[in-house]
């Protein structure tokens, strides 16, 4: 994105916003890697779920590796020597953050399918949450090409600046508030579904790990979207007077910062998850609550001596 025009840089601000980026981008590029070759290589994890899980992580990895690059002080100029470089970047920069938010809203149709109609879930295979990626990955080349187009029109002087300009607004308008849009509808379609059901059935549904860790990916990706959109808002319809001081170049970079918080929290998310972790987790409650109450931590025992005494009198 080229929104950001003329910012005058705070060597402060840009020095926290980029270790920030660095402890972020480490833990988005090691842990949406481990997940993706779990994924590939574990037949245990050959589940609809566990591939859908897979799928955004390698979106979410080649996301987070264009973003962290474009916040690094004077990124291209370290890494590209050519104008017509930067210009490549941009379109497969703008390629992979389109294929991690519209792989967001796979995930959020998928869940909906999954508790709303169970019947229906039983046809989303591996095969079918894979097809259902790679059309997502089509559909992004494609968007992708028409952006592309638009910066190779004003490259040979047949458009001007100014159209470019509109055409960034459009494709970060289309981008970050289209998938927005479309995972909150079926977010607000699968609570008032699970409001209208019994009280059981919703506690069951709700507390299911799976589907605490879904609620948790999909409320980081809304949180983080907000100001990248309420960003491109400002840029586009408030003009005159802006809320946002874009001539202060950590505006931008909360920007760059934000789209990066998407793509690199989501692997804690994983591990936490991970049925490793909830194992061990429910030990050290078990440990926990038997420590805490002598007559439970004892109980094992005394039904123990209870027994050898019975059989002793017997």
């Amino acid at each position: 994105m080229k929104l950001c025009i003329g910012t005058k840089r705070s060597k402060m601000a840009n020095t926290f916003v980029v270790i920030a980026a660095s402890i972020l981008f480490c833990i988005g590029f090691i842990g949406n890697s481990f997940t993706v070759c779990f994924v590939i290589f574990s037949k245990q994890l050959h589940t609809p779920t566990y591939v859908m899980i897979g799928c955004l992580a390698l979106s979410d990895l080649l996301a987070s590796v264009t973003r962290y690059v474009t916040i690094l002080p004077d990124p291209f100029e370290s890494f590209f020597n050519e104008h017509y470089h930067e210009n490549i970047y941009d379109i497969v920069s703008f390629l992979f953050i389109h294929s991690a938010f519209f792989h967001m809203v796979l995930v959020s149709y998928v869940r909906f399918v999954f508790i709303t109609n169970p019947l229906r879930s039983l046809k989303l295979t591996c095969k079918t949450i894979l097809w259902m990626s790679c059309v997502v990955w089509i559909s992004s080349i494609i968007v992708s090409i028409g952006y592309g187009t638009v910066i190779v029109l004003v490259l040979k002087n047949m458009i001007s600046v100014e159209t470019l300009v509109l055409n960034e607004l459009g494709f970060g308008l289309y981008v970050s508030g289209l998938p927005f849009i479309i995972v909150v509808v079926f977010n607000v379609r699968k609570l008032y579904y699970l409001y209208n059901q019994t009280a059981s059935v919703r506690r069951t549904r709700i507390a299911n790990s799976m589907s605490l860790m879904f609620w948790i990916i999909i409320v980081i990706y809304l949180l983080s979207t907000i100001y990248p959109l309420f960003y491109t808002i400002d840029y586009a319809v408030i003009k005159d007077k802006p809320l946002l001081n874009r001539s202060l170049h950590l505006v931008h970079e909360v920007f760059n910062l934000s789209l990066l918080v998407n793509s690199c929290l989501n692997p804690l998310i994983y591990f936490m998850f991970s049925p490793p972790v909830l194992r061990l987790l429910s030990r050290l409650k078990t440990y926990c609550i038997h420590g805490s109450d002598p007559q439970i931590s004892n109980s094992g025992d005394l039904f123990t001596i209870s027994r050898s005494t019975s059989t002793i009198t017997l």
